[in-house]
């Protein structure tokens, strides 16, 4: 049987496109949000394409376009990344406020990893590709979100922890530390919740986002991972 043919570039954006209407549909986003300028994703992703060194990543140059553009439109000045591993996903939600030739003053992105291995790889990455002093990658407990917060909210909060034993079990529990830090209308983004893998793990974790009180979720099958994305009172 023959593979699938690979999307070209316009169709990547088009595609990115329909999921990010999808979240203006669903409420995750405001409907006037706005769209995502992609010859400014594509000078970033170059960017990053020469100067970041992953060593393994299931994120997809989809899902990539995807978060860059959930960032592009919520503009968040204060970003946290929970298992930021070596700063891929980190970067592209912080890419809009943060990056290169940034679109708004964003003020602090943070990266939380636990090892100190893929942190110094993460920091290293950002300081290559031209981030703003204001994103960094630290060693540190995500579930502690006091000792990462001081007097921050945080307008965007992306969860890709991977917990050895209990895998991605711990996302609620997780996000309920970092509930009381959420900024108004904060966007809460979650990976790996349409993985087989992990489906037992995060079964419930929609469920558990609308109980304590999100405006608006949805689940967007970009890749096989996959992505939850809620929206938080103002």
């Amino acid at each position: 049987m023959s593979s699938l043919p690979r999307l070209t570039v316009a169709q990547a954006d088009a595609l990115a496109d329909r999921f990010l209407e999808h979240c203006r549909a669903a409420g995750v986003l405001e409907a006037g949000a706005p769209a995502v300028s992609w010859p400014e994703f594509h000078a970033f992703r170059a960017r990053l394409t020469a100067s970041f060194e992953v060593p393994t990543t299931t994120l997809t140059p989809l899902a990539a376009r995807v978060l860059y553009g959930l960032a592009a439109a919520r503009r968040p000045l204060t970003v946290a990344t929970l298992g930021c591993f070596a700063g891929n996903l980190m970067a592209w939600v912080s890419g809009p406020g943060f990056g290169p030739d940034s679109r708004y003053p964003g003020r602090r992105s943070l990266g939380l990893d636990v090892a100190a291995e893929p942190v110094a790889l993460a920091a290293a990455n950002l300081r290559r590709a031209g981030f703003t002093p204001g994103a960094e990658a630290v060693v540190g407990d995500a579930f502690d979100a006091a000792a990462h917060s001081a007097d921050d909210t945080w307008d965007l909060l992306l969860i890709d922890i991977d917990v050895p034993g209990a895998r991605k079990s711990g996302y609620a529990r997780l996000l309920e530390r970092w509930l009381p830090r959420l900024a108004p209308e904060a966007l809460v983004i979650a990976h790996d919740v349409c993985h087989p893998v992990f489906a037992w793990d995060l079964r419930d974790y929609a469920a558990f986002v609308k109980d304590r009180g999100a405006l608006a979720t949805t689940t967007l099958p970009v890749d096989d991972c996959g992505l939850e994305v809620s929206r938080w009172p103002g």
